[in-house]
C-alpha cells in the first residue's frame, strides 16, 4: 500500500507537469505528444483501483478478524455458562448439605441436653437447642463474610455482624463449649 502511495504521488506529479506542458504547447502552438500522458492517466486509473481493491481486502481482513473475535467470544461464553452452571450446582448441593447438617445440629444438641440430664448433670445453657443455633448462626455469618463483605447481605439475606469468636473452627470452638458438662457426665462427678 505504501509503494501504491509513493506511486500515486509520483505519476500525480508528472501528471501534472505534463498537462501544464501540454497547455504551453498548445498557447505556443507547438505540437504535444500525448502518449505519455495518456500512458500516466491509465497508469493512475490502475493505481486507483489497486488502492480500492487494497482498502476492500483490509475491510474484509478486518471483517474476518471481528467474526473470529465473536466466535472466539461465544466459544467463551458457552463455556463461561457451563462454569456457571456447575458452580450453582455445587452452591445448591452445599446449601442443601449445611441444611441438614445444621438440623442434625439440632438433634444432637437436643440428644445431648437430654442425656446430661439422665445423668444427672444439669448442662450449662450453651448447649440448649436454641443458643446452639444462635451460636450456628454467627458462625455461618462468620464463614459468608468474605462473600458478603462490610453490607452483610447476600441477596434477600441479611447476616447478622461476623465477629470473633464465630471466625474460629467450629468444631473445636463447640467442643470447648460442651466439653465441661460432657466430662462432668463421663465421670459421674455432679
Amino acid at each position: 500500500m505504501m509503494d501504491l502511495a509513493r506511486r500515486r504521488t509520483t505519476t500525480e506529479t508528472r501528471i501534472a507537469t505534463l498537462r501544464q506542458a501540454r497547455g504551453v504547447a498548445m498557447l505556443d502552438a507547438k505540437s504535444f505528444d500525448s502518449r505519455e500522458l495518456t500512458a500516466l492517466e491509465t497508469e493512475l486509473e490502475a493505481i486507483e483501483a489497486a488502492e480500492g481493491e487494497a482498502v476492500r481486502r483490509e475491510r474484509d481482513q478486518a471483517a474476518a478478524a471481528e467474526q473470529e473475535r465473536l466466535a472466539n467470544l461465544r466459544k467463551t461464553l458457552t463455556i463461561v455458562e457451563e462454569n456457571r452452571l456447575e458452580a450453582v450446582d455445587r452452591a445448591e448441593k452445599a446449601a442443601r448439605d449445611l441444611c441438614d447438617a445444621l438440623k442434625e445440629v439440632r438433634a444432637r444438641s437436643a440428644d445431648a441436653t437430654k442425656l446430661l440430664r439422665s445423668l444427672g448433670v444439669r448442662p450449662a445453657v450453651q448447649l440448649d437447642v436454641y443458643e446452639s443455633e444462635f451460636r450456628l448462626s454467627l458462625r455461618f455469618a462468620a464463614a459468608l463474610k468474605p462473600l458478603v463483605g462490610l453490607r452483610r447481605r447476600y441477596g434477600q439475606i441479611a447476616f447478622p455482624e461476623a465477629r470473633t469468636p464465630y471466625d474460629k473452627g467450629w468444631r473445636a470452638e463447640e467442643q470447648a463449649i460442651a466439653t465441661p458438662d460432657i466430662s462432668r457426665a463421663l465421670k459421674g462427678s455432679f
